[in-house]
């Protein structure tokens, strides 16, 4: 029966290839046991970022440890060392403390009374020291660690000292320097190098840190594999494609979060549990020497039937813990027939076409299968080299032997460029659609709530069903250093569900930071979620909880900073429409104050003539007073043609310069005794008095005002120096003493011969 257990994994991130693979394992176990798990991607506590001013800011993933303590979570796994392998052992153990109120399991690391989940940090150094003591003659080495705080660094360290005791090497202080457990430990390296001219070989205290000494050896003028052996810990998937591939003591990490998440369900429920150790194993290859020739023993066994399942684990290890894809099964299977198939070939001496055909039958089979897309390519191409010696040393026809060999290199060859290029073009989409979600994550125009919706609509890109948006009542300055204390209350702006983007009104946004994560669900056939900080340089403005998807685990850090950079854009158009709001309840305040602003309030600001609400406060008492006085009041509505155009191909600034012409040009044609005043962007009005003609009808003397503006236009064109003419189109009314009709009335029949008049006008403004 599944259980309803939230889990929460205090994580170094989500984009180093150690931490990727604890998130995988942990997920996979939350599927299984049916609860729900929540990734906490924070970063390294008190690492020094004065240097690094393109991360300077990365501090604020460390805030989404807050939102994990208390008793929000049913219990907690913390890769502690990991996320302190820059802080001392104290500073470890007091960010630990903070979890101590709920079952907590510790992943990689050990502190006194937790419960932990780490490797076997003793059988694989072994291994691969005896390999280079005994085998490579070695008497010479050294170690590249890392703090004294971090559990495995300093077991790594007591390791690499017990095995030289052990095979009769002294340890030379000189010979063991500490790193940070990175790449970025040059003046480690350079130590190393320069205190110890006669050094043979070198331990890493893990692969990331070796990347970092190959550099440096080949600055130094030594070159790995050749003039000094090195070997590693982790075996990441980038090991085997190193410059020479990387030997490795191979420890799953999916299987450390996988335990960790099972022991933490087993706390839960009051069982008494005991620390685990994983086991680990040496993988050798070309960084500690060449392999140039092999025993006959190892021809023989890699030629034994009951040594098939041991190889097929040596090269195709990272498969071990997927039992549950359904093409392992297949895989296995295959290539058992095929090694099978070959062994029979070497067996009989001879083989036949149809043999021949059946192994290369086969070995498509095997390749059909992807299984290439997870080989240690290394160890696949070493294993097929070997087969081909022990062919060779039997005495088999070599004609036929170089053809059948020639066949397994190339397809194996081509299945590999065709699982690069998958990646390869896999990149390039993806790097398209991060471009079209750079451009899609802008599109609002408002600070309002609505716009938050706006956040969501475009995750899909990243696999992500399920989504939900949290803010801060008010954006929080977060300085480095500073403890954030999080709020009781979060806001709820939008949420997406299975892909179904909502905006969450006002009244309902307010959300308990104490039940965020257990109301927050993943999508369909999901139990894993990802909390994600939004924040903009020192400003945090909040929390996005999602699906955790493969994807992510690339692009996260990608989504954060547009994100951060979207809500901040959000929060300046909300402050600017409050100050605007603000501004427009501070005229009202005037005005019901009775401060003499009147004119200010009724005037244009661009063009100094009536604005909307001037023009109808005037105008109609004007109205009124023709009416009294027996007079015809000509109401007409004037609106600018093709000011888009205008502003567009000539810059906005001719744009006013062509609204304050026409408002002069109106003005004149009111003259003393009329009025004009700008009702909207590009909008005019007038009414002007009328005196009575005879026999002119009023629908003629309408027709003779509308061509007199027309024509005072023209004649402004005409004498203009301005590359382009400005033109209006113009709407009438004539309002007899006797009518009823109001200003607003007469506006409204103007603005209908208006829009008949617009049917005419011209879209060309060049002269």
């Amino acid at each position: 029966m599944k259980r309803a257990y939230t889990v929460g994994l205090l994580a170094s991130g989500i984009a180093d290839n150690f931490t990727i693979a604890v998130c995988r394992g942990a997920m996979k176990a939350a599927e299984e046991s049916g609860v729900k798990l929540v990734i906490f991607p924070g970063k390294y506590l008190d690492r020094d970022l004065t240097e690094r001013k393109e991360i300077m800011y990365e501090y604020q993933y460390n805030t989404l440890f807050s939102y994990a303590k208390g008793e929000r979570l049913d219990a907690v796994l913390i890769m502690a060392d990991s996320i302190g392998c820059y802080a001392t052992a104290e500073r470890i153990r007091e960010m630990v403390g903070q979890y101590r109120n709920v079952p907590c399991v510790l992943i990689a690391s050990k502190i006194g009374e937790y419960v932990s989940v780490n490797y076997d940090n003793y059988n694989g150094i072994s291994d691969a020291m005896k390999y280079m003591i005994h085998e490579l003659g070695m008497t010479k080495l050294g170690m590249v660690g890392g703090p004294d705080g971090n559990t495995d660094a300093k077991e790594r360290k007591n390791t690499f000292i017990r095995v030289l005791g052990e095979n009769q090497v002294p340890f030379d202080e000189n010979c063991f320097v500490e790193g940070n457990l990175s790449r970025f430990s040059k003046k480690a390296f350079d130590t190393l190098i320069e205190n110890n001219p006669q050094l043979q070989g070198v331990f890493c205290v893990n692969d990331d840190t070796a990347i970092g000494l190959y550099e440096a050896l080949k600055q130094h003028g030594r070159i790995p594999g050749k003039d000094v052996m090195v070997f590693g810990y982790d075996n990441m998937l980038s090991s085997a494609k190193m410059e020479p591939p990387l030997s490795s003591v191979w420890a799953d990490p999916a299987q450390l979060g996988e335990n960790a998440l099972q022991t933490a369900l087993r706390l839960i429920d009051g069982e008494k549990v005991e620390n685990q150790v994983l086991s680990t194993k040496f993988i050798k290859r070309d960084s500690l020497g060449t392999v140039t020739k092999k025993s006959g023993q190892e021809y023989d066994r890699r030629l034994d039937r009951k040594y098939i399942d041991t190889y097929f684990n040596e090269i195709f290890y990272r498969y071990e813990k997927e039992e549950k894809d359904t093409n392992i099964a297949d895989i296995k299977a295959t290539y058992r027939e095929l090694m099978s198939k070959i062994i029979d070939r070497y067996e009989a001496g001879t083989s036949t076409g149809e043999q021949r055909n059946e192994i290369v039958r086969l070995l498509d089979a095997f390749i059909g299968y992807n299984a290439m897309d997870y080989a240690d390519m290394e160890n696949f191409l070493i294993h097929i080299e070997q087969l081909y010696h022990a062919f060779q040393k039997k005495g088999n026809d070599f004609y036929e032997l170089e053809d059948m060999f020639s066949i397994v290199y190339h397809k194996t060859v081509m299945a590999l460029e065709q699982h690069l290029g998958r990646i390869s073009e896999s990149r390039e989409n993806e790097q398209y659609v991060m471009k079209l979600f750079v451009r899609d994550i802008m599109q609002f125009e408002k600070g309002n709530d609505q716009s938050y919706a706006v956040l969501l609509e475009h995750l899909g890109w990243l696999d992500i069903q399920n989504a939900y948006l949290y803010v801060f009542k008010k954006p929080v300055m977060h300085l480095e250093h500073e403890e954030l204390e999080i709020p009781e209350k979060l806001y709820l702006k939008a949420e997406c569900k299975e892909g179904c983007v909502e905006s969450i009104l006002g009244a309902q946004q307010e959300r308990s930071t104490a039940e965020i994560f257990r109301n927050s669900e993943p999508g369909k056939n999901r139990t894993s979620l990802v909390v994600l900080p939004l924040f903009s340089n020192e400003m945090l403005y909040g929390i996005l909880v999602c699906d955790m998807t493969e994807k992510l685990f690339e692009n996260g850090e990608f989504l954060v900073n547009q994100m951060g950079s979207a809500i901040k854009m959000l929060e300046l158009l909300k402050a600017n429409e409050q100050i605007q709001r603000q501004l427009e309840d501070s005229l009202i305040t005037l005005k019901e104050n009775n401060i003499e602003l009147d004119t200010l309030s009724k005037s244009d600001v661009l063009t100094g003539i009536k604005n909307r609400r001037g023009f109808y406060h005037s105008g109609e008492k004007l109205l009124e007073k023709n009416k009294a006085a027996g007079e015809r009041t000509l109401v007409a509505y004037v609106d600018m043609n093709n000011l888009k155009i205008i502003n567009d191909r000539y810059g906005h600034d001719e744009g006013d310069f062509s609204i304050k012409l026409i408002s002069e040009i109106l003005t004149e044609v009111a003259a003393d005794t009329g009025l004009a005043g700008r009702v909207g962007g590009d909008e005019f009005a007038l009414a002007v008095p009328v005196q009575p003609a005879v026999p002119a009808s009023p629908a003629d003397e309408e027709r003779a005002f509308v061509e007199k503006v027309y024509k005072r236009f023209r004649e402004y064109n005409e004498s203009s120096t301005k590359p382009f003419n400005v033109t209006v189109s113009v709407g009438t009314c004539m309002v007899e003493p006797g009518d009823p009709l109001t200003l607003k009335e007469a506006m409204t029949l103007a603005d209908g011969k208006l829009y008949e008049e617009k049917q005419f006008r011209v879209k060309s403004v060049a002269k």
